[in-house]
C-alpha cells in the first residue's frame, strides 16, 4: 500500500513538475503500514463505478462492485470492527451497514439485500414496533462486532440502481477517500478515452459564462486530436471522457486531469478524497449547465467560485485560457490511478482578447440571465428583502423535508409572459423574496448560494395551474431553498395540488412534494429550477399481488404499484394479509410494494387488503384473494 502511495506521489510530481508541498495532505496517511483491507464481496473483482464520479446530486463517495445483475452474494467485513450505523430505505443507499475500525476509520456497504441473520433480526424488531420500513440507527458499539472476513450482509439492489455493492472507505473524520489508494485493487492496463471537449466562453469583463461550443475530435494514434478553435476572449475548457479496466464493459471516472501548455501546467486535479460538506461542489467541478442540457458529465479544466474540493494540485489563473493574441498548442493529460495515460491535443487561436495579461483569481459560478439588460417588462410586481432589514411582516412559513420520490412526467409547457423581477443575491446572506401581494415567499438560507447571482423571476397564474420561471434556470445550490405560495381562492381548497420542477431542456416535470395547508402550498428546492403547481387527480395503479420467498427464505407479498405523476407514498400505504399487518417496503425502480413480516406464513387461500396512496393522497383501495 505504502509503495503505491509513494509511486503515485512521485509520478505526478515528476510529470507535472509540482513540488510535493503543493500536492496536499495524503488522504491515507492515518493508516498504519500494517493495515490491509479485504476485498468486501465474493461477487467479483470488477468495478461498475469508481470514486468521485458524477451522480444526480453529489459526488460518488466510493466504488461499485459488479454482481452480474444478481443479488445475494456475501459481503465481508473488510477489516475488524463494530457496526456503527445501519440504515434501511428504498432511496439513496438502501439497506446499508457502516462499520468503525480500531483506528477510528469507517467502511460502508450499501444497496444490500439484507443483513446477516442476527443483525437483520435486530433491524426487524425495531421496524415492527410501528411497521415503519425506514430505519436509521446507531447500535451500541459492543452490540455487533465482526472480525475481518466475517459475513455481515448480502448484496442487493435496494436504494438506487441495479444490483451491485457500493463500498466506501472513510477517514476518522468521516470523509470518504478513494479505496484504490489502499491495497485494494483491480487489473487495469487500459488508458482513458476522450469523447468530447466543451469550450465555455466567458464574458470579457465579468468572466461569467455566456455560452459554449462542443467538439468531438478524432483519435490520433494512441492519443486524441480536438483540432483547432478560435477564441475572441477568455474561456474555460471542460472535457467529457471515461476510463476502463481489463475485462469490464463499464466506463469509469478518470483519476487525474491536467491542462498543459508547453512546460506550464495550467490546471491539475487528482481525485483522492473530499469532504461530505463539499459533495455538492460536484456541480462546480463539472459544468452543471452542460450536465443539465446534454446529460453528459463535462469535467472542468478550470475552477469557478465556491468550489472548495481538495482535488486541485495546480491551478494558474484558475485554469482559464487568457492568452494574448496568438496561437497556442495545449495538451490535456488524462491518467488513471494505475498510471495508464492518454493525451488530447488542441490548437487555440486567440483573437482580440482584451483581458490578456491580467491575473485571474475569481471566476463566477453562475451565468447571467438569458434576458440580461434586454427586458422592457416592468419590475414592480415583486419585492426582495434582506433578513437584516424589514422585520415588520411575518413572511415565512416553515417547509417540511419532503421525501416522496420524483416521478417523471412528459407534457407540453407554455412560456410565461407576465412580469419579471431582477435582483443580485450575494452568498453569505439570508434572503426573503416575496411578491408585492405577499402571495409568494422564497427563503434563501445564508449558505445556499455558491456565488453571487443575478436572478430574474416570472409568474403566471392560469385557471388550474401556476407556472414560476427562473432565469437563469437549472442552477446548483448548496442548501435547499424554502418555497411558500398562497394559492388563489379558486385553488386553495384543492388538496390534490402538487409542486413540480420543470426541466426545460427535456420538457419534463419532476414531483417535489405536496403540502397544501389552508391554501398554502410549500416545498423545498434543491436547485434553482422553474416550477409548476398543478393537480394530480388520478389514483395510483395496483396490480395483482403474488406470494413468493425473498433471498432470506421469508415469505413476502409483492404488489405491483405505480403512479405516473406524484409517485407512490409507501409510508402511508397499508397492506394486510389475513388480517395481519406487515412492514411495507418499496422498490421504486421495479414499481413494487412489498408486504414483509418475518413471521408471515401463507395459507392456501390468502385475503390481501390494500390501501395504496400517491404523493397527494389519491387512494386505491382493494381486497383480493391470492392462492398459494
Amino acid at each position: 500500500m505504502c509503495g503505491r502511495k509513494r509511486f503515485l506521489s512521485a509520478l505526478f510530481s515528476l510529470l507535472f513538475l509540482i513540488p510535493s508541498s503543493v500536492t496536499g495532505q495524503n488522504p491515507v496517511s492515518f493508516l498504519a503500514d500494517s493495515v490491509s483491507y479485504l476485498w468486501p464481496t465474493d461477487a467479483s473483482r470488477q468495478l461498475s463505478s469508481t470514486f468521485a464520479e458524477t451522480r444526480s446530486a453529489h459526488l460518488h463517495a466510493g466504488i461499485d462492485i459488479r454482481t452480474w445483475g444478481r443479488e445475494g452474494y456475501k459481503v465481508f467485513a473488510t477489516r475488524s470492527g463494530y457496526v456503527y450505523r445501519i440504515g434501511m430505505s428504498p432511496r439513496g443507499y438502501g439497506n446499508v451497514v457502516y462499520m468503525r475500525h480500531p483506528d477510528g476509520s469507517f467502511s460502508v456497504y450499501a444497496h444490500l439485500n439484507r443483513f446477516e441473520p442476527r443483525l437483520q433480526a435486530f433491524a426487524d424488531s425495531i421496524r415492527l414496533i410501528d411497521f415503519t420500513a425506514d430505519l436509521d440507527i446507531h447500535p451500541d458499539s459492543s452490540q455487533f462486532t465482526y472480525s475481518q472476513g466475517d459475513v455481515i450482509a448480502f448484496t442487493g439492489s435496494t436504494g438506487v440502481g441495479p444490483p451491485h455493492l457500493h463500498f466506501e472507505l472513510r477517514d476518522p473524520d468521516y470523509n470518504p477517500f478513494n479505496p484504490l489508494l489502499t491495497n485494494l485493487g483491480i487489473r487495469d492496463r487500459i488508458p482513458p478515452v476522450f469523447t468530447h471537449l466543451a469550450i465555455e466562453h466567458l464574458d470579457n469583463k465579468t468572466l461569467r459564462r455566456t455560452g459554449h461550443d462542443i467538439i468531438t475530435g478524432t483519435r490520433s494514434g494512441r492519443n486524441h486530436q480536438f483540432g483547432e478553435i478560435t477564441l475572441q476572449g477568455p474561456a474555460g475548457l471542460a472535457v467529457s471522457l471515461y476510463d476502463q479496466a481489463d475485462g469490464s464493459p463499464n466506463r469509469y471516472s478518470v483519476y487525474s486531469l491536467a491542462l498543459v501548455h508547453e512546460t506550464d501546467t495550467l490546471f491539475h486535479a487528482v481525485k483522492d478524497h473530499f469532504s461530505y460538506r463539499e459533495a455538492r461542489h460536484m456541480f462546480l467541478d463539472r459544468s452543471y449547465q452542460l450536465l443539465a442540457q446534454t446529460r453528459r458529465a463535462y469535467q472542468r479544466l478550470y475552477r469557478v467560485e465556491g468550489n472548495h474540493l481538495p482535488f486541485y494540485r495546480s491551478v494558474k489563473n484558475e485554469g482559464v485560457i487568457n492568452f494574448e493574441p496568438g496561437t497556442y498548442n495545449l495538451e490535456i493529460v488524462a491518467t488513471d490511478i494505475y498510471g495508464n495515460s492518454k493525451t488530447a491535443f488542441i490548437t487555440v487561436h486567440v483573437e482580440n482578447n482584451k483581458r490578456h495579461g491580467s491575473e485571474i483569481t475569481y471566476v463566477p459560478a453562475y451565468p447571467l440571465p438569458e434576458h440580461h439588460q434586454s427586458s422592457t417588462i416592468p419590475l414592480n410586481p415583486f419585492r426582495w428583502s434582506d433578513y437584516r432589514s424589514d422585520h415588520n411582516h411575518h413572511y415565512l412559513v416553515s417547509a417540511e423535508n419532503h421525501t416522496i420520490p420524483f416521478v417523471k412526467i412528459y407534457r407540453p409547457f407554455y412560456q410565461p409572459t407576465t412580469y419579471r423581477v431582477e435582483k443580485i443575491l450575494e452568498p453569505g446572506k439570508k434572503y426573503s423574496i416575496h411578491s408585492a401581494d405577499r402571495k409568494l415567499w422564497l427563503t434563501v438560507p445564508e449558505n445556499a448560494l455558491f456565488d453571487s447571482l443575478e436572478l430574474h423571476l416570472e409568474i403566471e397564474i392560469n385557471d388550474d395551474e401556476i407556472y414560476i420561471h427562473f432565469d437563469p434556470d437549472r442552477l446548483p445550490i448548496q442548501q435547499p431553498i424554502d418555497f411558500n405560495y398562497i394559492l388563489p381562492d379558486h385553488m386553495k381548497y384543492n388538496q390534490k395540488l402538487a409542486l413540480f420542477s420543470h426541466d426545460k431542456y427535456r420538457n419534463r416535470t419532476f414531483f417535489l412534494g405536496a403540502v397544501n395547508q389552508d391554501g398554502l402550498i410549500r416545498g423545498r428546492l434543491s436547485e434553482i429550477s422553474s416550477l409548476k403547481i398543478m393537480q394530480d387527480g388520478v389514483a395510483p395503479w395496483a396490480g395483482t399481488p403474488r406470494i413468493e420467498k425473498n433471498l432470506n427464505e421469508k415469505y413476502i407479498v409483492v404488489v405491483p404499484a405505480r403512479d405516473q405523476q406524484t409517485g407512490i407514498d409507501y409510508r402511508r400505504s397499508v397492506i394486510t394479509v389475513n388480517g395481519q399487518r406487515g412492514i411495507i417496503e418499496y422498490d421504486p425502480e421495479k414499481n413494487f410494494l412489498i408486504f414483509y413480516h418475518p413471521e408471515f406464513k401463507p395459507k392456501s387461500s390468502n385475503r390481501v387488503s390494500m390501501e395504496i396512496f400517491d404523493g397527494v393522497g389519491n387512494l386505491n383501495r382493494r381486497e383480493v384473494t391470492v392462492s398459494y
